[in-house]
Parts: C-alpha cells; structure tokens; sequence
C-alpha cells in the first residue's frame, strides 16, 4: 500500500510506529519529555515491529538531526540579524535568546531524527499483524 508523504511526515511528528501507524515508538510520548527522552519500546504494542534492529542503529539519527539543525536555526540567525539591524535590539539579548531555544529544541530533534531513520527504514503494512 503506498502512502502519502504527508500522512507519513504526520506520523513521523507524531513519533509512531513506521509499520501500523498505530503504537508509540519511545515510552514517553510526545516531543517535550525531560525523562527517559530516548528510552524506545523494544517492539511496537500493537504490531509488535522489532525495534532493536542492530547495535548502534540509531547513531544514523545524528546525520539526519544535523540537517534539521540548520533547517531551524539558520532561518534564526538571519531572523536576529534582521531584528539588529531594523530595530535595534542587541545581539546580547539575542543571542541568549536563540542559545535557549536550540537547547530545549534538541530533545525534540534529537526523537523526530529516530523516528524519520525508523520510517525510512521499515515500509507502511496497515492493518496487518507483523508474523
């Protein structure tokens, strides 16, 4: 069954299951969670997808991270380069600013890259049970 890339974009935000579309990828759901960010199930609950794939999978998760990096911040930075040079406002105050905001948006990158390397990596089986 081939899917539409924004309902699978939908579910990779969403951090499901690559396969049902139906179970949570990490114990803790959702993007801003301050324990066990990385903890994953070791299968998915409702398709039992194998999850563990092999040692070190999900460093590859570092080189899709990297990109959605700079996709974020870039846009940032020449968004405060505008605000210093159109309103005056001191890059001071900016910076701190924007030194904030990358350090509580990493935990979200940081889930979203494993979920993307997961979608990219197991194909869409709807409602069937994995054998």
């Amino acid at each position: 069954m081939k899917m539409n890339s924004k309902i699978q974009s939908y579910y990779m935000l969403k951090l499901k299951c690559p396969r049902c579309y139906k179970g949570d990828l990490f114990i803790n759901p959702g993007l801003f969670v301050m324990t066990r960010f990385l903890k994953m199930h070791e299968k998915c609950k409702k398709c039992n997808q194998d999850f563990r794939i092999e040692p070190e999978f999900y460093s590859t998760a570092l080189w899709i991270g990297f990109p959605i990096v700079l996709i974020v911040f870039i846009p940032l930075l020449f968004f405060g380069l505008y605000l210093n040079e159109y309103y005056g406002i001191s890059l001071k105050v900016i910076l701190p600013i924007f030194l904030i905001l990358c350090f509580l948006l990493q935990i979200p990158i940081m889930r979203i890259s494993r979920a993307i390397l997961l979608h990219l990596t197991f194909k869409y089986f709807g409602w069937h049970k994995k054998e």
